[in-house]
Formats: C-alpha cells, structure tokens, sequence
C-alpha cells in the first residue's frame, strides 16, 4: 500500500507539471548588432552569411513534468562548422530563475543550458550550469561534442532541460537567446533574445460586470471586458479577435471606443466589446471563445551575456496568441409584470414623490382659497364644502 501510494503521488506531481505544446512569436531580424571595434551598438543588418542563423523567429516548447523540452526556431540553417563561415563563437541558449528573485543567482538568473561552438574547439559543446552569484558557479552537466540534429537545410536548433537537475521547481522563467561572434578580433556580434516565458504556462480569462453576465433576448449591451492573467503580471498590449460564426450571439471587440480613440490595444484598461442577441437566442449558458494576442515586454539582465568590452542593453518582447472564454446567460425577455415591476422599481418613488406633491399643492391652494373667502366674508356653499372636504 505504501509503494502504491507513493507511485500514485509522484505521477500525480508530474502530471501536474507537464503542459501541452506551446508556441511563441518573437519577431523576425530583430536582433542587436554590437560592433566591436567602435563599441557601439545598432539593430543588426544581417548582412553577413550566419546572421540569419541566429535570428529567433519562434520557440516552441513542451513538458512531461521530468523534462523541458525547447526548440528554437531560425532564420536560416544552422552552419555543421560554423568556423568555415568566419564565426568565431555561435551560441544557442536558454537561462532559467526557479524563484523569481533578481538577487540570487547570477543577476537573477539561477541556471543556464548552452549548446556552443567554438573556433578553439572546433566541435559542439553543451552544458548545465547552476550560479550562485555572478562569480560564482558549478557546472552541473558537461557534453563534449554534443549531438545536434543536423538534417539538410535545418532551421531549428533543439535544447532539452532535465528539471530534476534544477530541484523540479513547479514555477520558472526561462528566457531563450543567440549569440554570434565574427572573427578572433570580435569585430562584430550579433545577439537575439526572447521575453521570459512563465511556465507552466499562463491562462488568462475575463473577468466582466456585472458578474455574472446576463442579457435577454433581443438585447444589445456595450461592455467592458477585464482580462486577468493566472501569473499576476498584466499583458503591456493585448488585441482581440472573436470567434466569428460561433453561435447566434454577435461579440464584437470595439476599440474606437478607447480613451485616444485610435488604439486597438489594452493592458490594464477594460476593453470595449458589443453584445448582440439576437430575439430567437436560444436560452442558457454560453461560453464564446475569443482569441486573444497578447504582447509581453519583460526585463532582461543585461550584464549576463558578456561581450568583450562592451554593456550590452536589450529590450525584449514576445507574443503569444492564445484562447479565453466569455461567459454570458441567455434569459427569456420580461413578463407584462415583469415590465410593470420593473417600471415600479425605477420609477415608483419618483412618481410618489411627485404625487405627495402635488398634494400637498392643490391642498396649499385650497387653504389659501378657503380664508380669503373667509375674509372677504363670502359665504361657503356646498362647493366650498365639498373642496374642504376633498
């Protein structure tokens, strides 16, 4: 009972960590360029042979809970020996933080997996790192001569993470990068970055109001629509796409409505939508998908890649197109007393209010018509006693 137990638990535990295939877009020839002779730093031109190789285009990546799996994936075909075409280093890596922090580890990052080559060694190495300041660090796991997949004309360079080695953390960033060295004198670099990645991966749904969401019939209502992150960090940018022919229910993303009256983009602002139901709707509960392309900018430790002589500053970005539902009630329209209830509801105390006055007015004027008759020593007929009496 106790093996079984313990069996049950840990494929319990790894099922927990594992997630299906997930894709990211980074952007293409958008590396940076440092030129070493002048130390200065521009987009890259990618003019040269390999610079194409080295431009992260997309990653991939996938998890059974025991291993990460990461593919990168390139502008152009991996070089077998890149020394023929005048590189000096090629770098294909990912950095991994386990806890979040920006102190610990090396400038925030605790772990680095690497596949190189080198002019010096001439073959493809990979390795494991652990940092434990930027000073600091053990290698975990060394590969001489690593094993890369090379097909013809192979775009795409594979990198495998054995979490067990990096303590199985349940929560980690990785962020994915590139390097390129031309020449002994290092005369020019090219470097490539992602954004960090969350993993497990970030779900995202809507939050609305009011909660939850319930339109009739025939109704028509202009909301706004929250999105909300599983991870805690707001999206810089998302942009809406709703699943069109999906039901009879119209959901339409409304962006002219926004404070500058141009952007199609919202963060932490509620973006605008349209709801339309149409009369025949069928009644219930509805969730209707809506595709959502979020764009992410998130901070790289610029010290950890080491050029010589030279700082370098990258701003990364990523973006990620994923699904959310939105989820509404369908109700039948109101009743005859329902709509009397409902028109009571709002306006009943005005119209008591306007009623009591005009009460009271008529029973002002009556007063007042009664003592100047008085005064004046008219008599009061039966119809001066009738209005008394009213």
């Amino acid at each position: 009972m106790t093996i079984s137990i313990f069996f049950y638990n840990e494929a319990g535990a790894q099922f927990r960590n594992s997630f299906p295939r997930q894709e990211i877009n980074v952007g293409t020839r958008d590396g940076v360029q440092v030129n070493g002779t002048t130390n200065t730093q521009t987009k890259a031109d990618y003019k040269d042979k390999l610079d194409n190789s080295s431009d992260i285009q997309k990653v991939t990546y996938f998890s059974d809970g025991k291993t990460l799996n990461v593919t990168l994936w390139l502008g152009d075909t991996v070089p077998k020996n890149p020394s023929e075409e005048g590189a000096d280093t090629v770098v294909y890596g990912a950095l991994i933080d386990v806890d979040n922090n920006p102190t610990t580890g090396k400038f925030g990052v605790d772990y680095q997996k690497e596949v190189q080559w080198s002019n010096t060694t001439q073959v493809w190495n990979s390795f494991l790192a652990e940092y434990s300041s930027p000073d600091h660090l053990r290698i975990i796991e060394l590969q001489r001569n690593h094993s890369m997949v090379f097909e013809e004309d192979q775009k795409y360079v594979p990198i495998s993470l054995d979490l067990e080695s990096i303590t199985s953390p349940a929560k980690y960033r990785v962020l994915c990068y590139t390097v390129l060295i031309y020449g002994n004198n290092n005369s020019k670099s090219v470097v490539d970055l992602t954004n960090w990645m969350d993993i497990p991966p970030a779900t995202y749904t809507f939050s609305t109001l009011p909660v939850p969401l319930v339109m009739r019939q025939g109704e028509q209502m202009d909301i706004g629509v929250q999105l909300k992150s599983s991870s805690g960090v707001p999206p810089q940018t998302v942009h809406f796409v709703p699943s069109e022919n999906y039901s009879d229910i119209k959901v339409i993303y409304k962006p002219d409505r926004s404070s500058n009256g141009s952007s199609t983009s919202f963060g932490l602002a509620p973006a605008p939508f349209r709801i339309q139901v149409p009369k025949d709707a069928q009644v219930g509960q509805y969730s209707i998908p809506v595709m959502v392309n979020i764009s992410s900018g998130s901070l790289f430790p610029s010290k950890f890649i080491e050029l010589p002589n030279f700082n370098l500053s990258v701003t990364t970005q990523g973006q990620i197109s994923t699904l959310a539902n939105l989820s509404l009630a369908v109700i039948e329209p109101p009743t005859i007393s329902e709509q009397v209830k409902e028109f009571w509801s709002a306006y009943g105390a005005l119209i008591s209010l306007m009623g009591a006055g005009f009460a009271g007015g008529i029973s002002t004027y009556i007063l007042d018509y009664l003592k100047n008759r008085k005064k004046t020593g008219a008599p009061i007929d039966d119809k001066d006693k009738r209005i008394s009496s009213f």
